[in-house]
């Protein structure tokens, strides 16, 4: 049998490729600060673009925090907001201190043991109250130049403002209007208690809508909610209306006798049922826990007042006035259990508690999606990469090589790059057709 001739274009079964490993090395390495440098890019890109964006990301995530940033008309209320409002709070404490000392007569107490109403509060119990109120509003004259936050510095200049500074400066002409002891000036402080009361009003309407009170800021809630509403719950549940009632000469000291007296009997029954029913429907609407404990401390002080409006010592106490007061404790302690057990029977129904993130954790959940995305950008271009791969010459030939990542983790190995032409005779596992050439010839 004669041999077969070989072919003038025949290629040897294996091709060796020598290649140098540390130049493998170095180019993977070169490859690997590409990449990386490229993400830092995108991950710089990202967290522009998130700066100064003010819309929602993918994801669903809130811009809130951005939106927090102080604007310069911002920035000048709440330097207005800085030097009125402890300015105003010292002002208030020292006429306070000045009407109430024996300095002047009638004082405070005086002039309040001369005209007991159908509303007037114990007096103990009033000053203990205005005690804890005064330590709270130097507490928020404090808290407020020392705040750094940037939700604390929006609920300051949008729910506080120089509203509660204006308050303190009328509640100072209200505290002259009632040493004077006149009727004129009990009416002209009639009319500044209706002002402090819309000012507070309007106050706790916005902190309650825009900024309630959260667990993440305690001092929040403890210099700015709690001040504003114990001065709200005592003007607008009493002071305002006792007042009046001075003002209309229905109290014990007005020398009218009893018929006249006698007059401010059911309106004080409708006025603390009302505000009863009234401070039931905010507590129920906002779980106020201030409201409701200033409310019922202070119609706990109205039932143990001994200043009622008597002609003879032996007037009985109003059967009429003690029921309101009751009914108003127990419309404030109801309204408080019913709005804690429906925000617990809301949360089971959706199956969480939704409560607002604080800045920090919008920041950080921020940073997280951006550097997700920029992950996934960095994976998506590699693939693009070796998808638009030019094809080499040899594709019918399989590169046989240890993959990359494992030879950064654990450095390359020594050796050579062999590359076997496909359809080889050679193979063991899959045979392949004698390859073109002159048949052999028996």
């Amino acid at each position: 049998m004669a041999a077969p001739k070989p072919s003038d274009n025949a290629q040897p079964d294996y091709i060796f490729r020598p290649e140098d490993p540390e130049q493998l090395q170095i180019e993977r390495r070169a490859q690997h600060d590409q990449d990386q440098h490229q993400h830092r890019q995108r991950l710089r890109n990202a967290s522009d673009s998130t700066s100064t964006s003010t819309h929602t990301q993918p994801g669903g995530l809130s811009q809130r925090y951005q939106q927090l940033a102080m604007d310069q008309q911002e920035q000048k209320a709440l330097v207005r907001v800085q030097i009125l409002t402890p300015l105003s709070v010292l002002l208030q404490l020292g006429v306070m201190i000045i009407c109430g000392s024996k300095l002047i007569s009638p004082n405070l107490g005086q002039v309040s043991r001369r005209h007991p109403t159908y509303l007037t509060v114990s007096e103990p119990f009033v000053l203990l109250y205005w005690a804890v109120l005064y330590l709270l509003q130097i507490g928020f004259a404090v808290f407020l130049l020392l705040s750094r936050t940037p939700e604390t510095k929006k609920a300051i200049v949008h729910g506080v403002g120089t509203r509660l500074a204006l308050a303190n400066y009328m509640m100072v002409l209200w505290a002259i209007f009632w040493v004077l002891d006149r009727r004129i000036p009990f009416i002209l402080g009639t009319v500044s208690l209706g002002v402090i009361a819309l000012l507070l009003l309007f106050n706790s309407l916005v902190l309650a809508v825009k900024y309630r009170p959260s667990k993440r800021h305690p001092l929040d809630w403890l210099f700015i909610h709690v001040p504003i509403k114990m001065l709200l719950v005592i003007t607008l549940q009493y002071d305002l209306w006792q007042q009046l009632f001075m003002a209309l000469q229905w109290d014990a000291g007005s020398g009218h006798g009893d018929q006249l007296l006698q007059m401010g009997l059911w309106p004080a029954f409708g006025i603390i049922a009302g505000m009863g029913v009234f401070s039931a429907l905010w507590i129920f609407s906002t779980a106020d826990v201030t409201w409701t404990v200033a409310g019922i401390y202070l119609n706990i002080g109205l039932l143990w007042s001994k200043q009622f409006p008597i002609a003879h010592p032996d007037h009985p106490r109003p059967a009429a006035l003690t029921a309101a007061t009751i009914l108003a404790i127990s419309l404030q302690v109801v309204a408080f259990i019913a709005s804690v057990a429906w925000s617990r029977i809301q949360a089971r129904q959706e199956g969480r508690i939704a409560l607002p993130m604080s800045p920090e954790d919008e920041a950080a959940a921020v940073r997280a999606e951006t550097e997700r995305r920029a992950r996934a950008s960095t994976v998506a271009d590699r693939r693009h990469a070796a998808a638009a791969a030019p094809v080499q010459p040899g594709d019918e030939e399989a590169r046989i090589e240890a993959p990359s990542a494992e030879a950064e983790a654990g450095g390359s190995q020594q050796g050579v790059s062999v590359t076997r032409k496909l359809g080889s005779s050679s193979t063991t596992t899959n045979k392949s057709p004698t390859k073109s050439g002159a048949p052999a010839a028996k």
